[in-house]
């Protein structure tokens, strides 16, 4: 009876260091890619398409422009609106955009571009015509980043 009361005991007290294992906190690595935030990478360069829409009005940056100034409007998933869509971060800042004949511009995000997939940019018909050329096109690749201010 000894030798069963004592192995049991050695058993049980083997487990015991076992009920405080998930108490002890951990510290991860840092170069670890699992739970780190993404942060936005200066100068990334996008590749999507180019279209040109009508600009007259206030966009959902909140402020009146034209077909005449070098604006253009951010696909949804990039622009990333909150609940208020004029004070994302992202508008009025500027990107620098090069299209298939390699014609660069810049210009002042001023909207959002609900149906555009990531990677595009709708643009002012002044930008459209700078980067793409003629109107007529309709669309074109481009390259696009966000410019350091």
């Amino acid at each position: 009876m000894l030798l069963y009361s004592t192995l049991l005991a050695t058993i049980l007290l083997s487990y015991i260091p076992l009920l405080f294992v998930n108490g002890i906190p951990v510290q991860y690595d840092r170069r670890s890619k699992v739970g780190k935030k993404v942060k936005k990478v200066k100068n990334a360069l996008f590749k999507g398409e180019g279209t040109y829409y009508d600009v007259p009005g206030v966009g959902s940056c909140g402020k009146p422009d034209t077909d005449d100034e070098l604006v253009v409007a951010v696909n949804r998933d990039q622009m990333k609106n909150g609940a208020n869509p004029n004070m994302n971060p992202e508008c009025e800042k500027h990107v620098v955009i090069t299209g298939d004949q390699g014609k660069t511009a810049t210009a002042r995000v001023v909207d959002t571009c609900p149906t555009c997939p990531r990677g595009n940019l709708d643009l002012s018909p002044k930008v459209f015509k700078l980067v793409c050329g003629d109107l007529g096109k309709g669309r074109c690749n481009i390259k696009w980043r966000f410019k350091n201010n």
